[in-house]
């Protein structure tokens, strides 16, 4: 589109400058890698006049998509037709400007492949992020569920803890006081003990001094 507005400004400024009657004409090249058609009618399907050779110059008279030629031959005739406007450029192929636009081009796309690449690689990158993101919602999902069975488990958990702990402090009072009661106990038999070797000390005692007493009245 900016070349055919280019060669449509070149054309009506040409047309100002030109005295009337003159056939306005711009001067424009081929490209240089195929033969460019010149055909009778300004269609795919008109009929073809001639081939113009890679890197012709032609006499552009009407920029539009497409464009009336004006083709002198080798042999110095020359042929009127229609060619397609995006095959001419206004630089000759070969010439330094001409060159550094290619180089230009070759750079860009040059440019353009390693961008494509890029592109390759973060959409794939993309993908794999995305991916991974779907296995963490899953997890998380997961982790959510099993959180509630795990808060379950753990207060089940602690309820038996306290009742373990409960149960063995009652134990502890429980052996506590079977070890005092075993203290009372031995004691109580001590006492006894004791109460009986008292008593049958003094019962002993009593009967000695009662014998004596009573042997004593024998003599007198």
């Amino acid at each position: 589109m900016d070349r055919f507005r280019s060669a449509l400004a070149l054309a009506a400024a040409l047309a100002i400058l030109t005295p009337a009657g003159a056939v306005l004409a711009v001067t424009e090249y081929t490209t240089d890698t195929r033969e460019l058609p010149l055909r009778a009618t300004p269609s795919t399907s008109g009929k073809i006049i001639l081939n113009i050779p890679p890197a012709s110059s032609v006499e552009l008279v009407n920029p539009q998509a497409y464009a009336k030629v004006r083709y002198r031959k080798p042999d110095g005739e020359i042929q009127v037709g229609w060619v397609a406007l995006r095959f001419l450029s206004q630089l000759q192929p070969g010439s330094p400007t001409a060159k550094k636009l290619e180089e230009e081009n070759a750079t860009l796309k040059a440019q353009m492949g390693e961008v494509g690449k890029e592109k390759t690689e973060l959409s794939q990158r993309e993908k794999e992020l995305t991916d991974n993101l779907t296995k963490l919602n899953a997890a998380y999902e997961m982790l959510k569920e099993g959180s509630a069975n795990y808060l379950k488990l753990k207060s089940e958990n602690d309820s038996a803890k306290a009742s373990l702990t409960n149960a063995q402090e009652n134990i502890q009072t429980l052996v506590q006081e079977n070890e005092n009661l075993k203290v009372s106990q031995n004691i109580r038999w001590f006492v006894t003990g004791a109460l009986v070797l008292l008593s049958g000390w003094f019962i002993g005692w009593a009967t000695g001094k009662w014998r004596r007493k009573k042997k004593g009245t024998y003599y007198y």
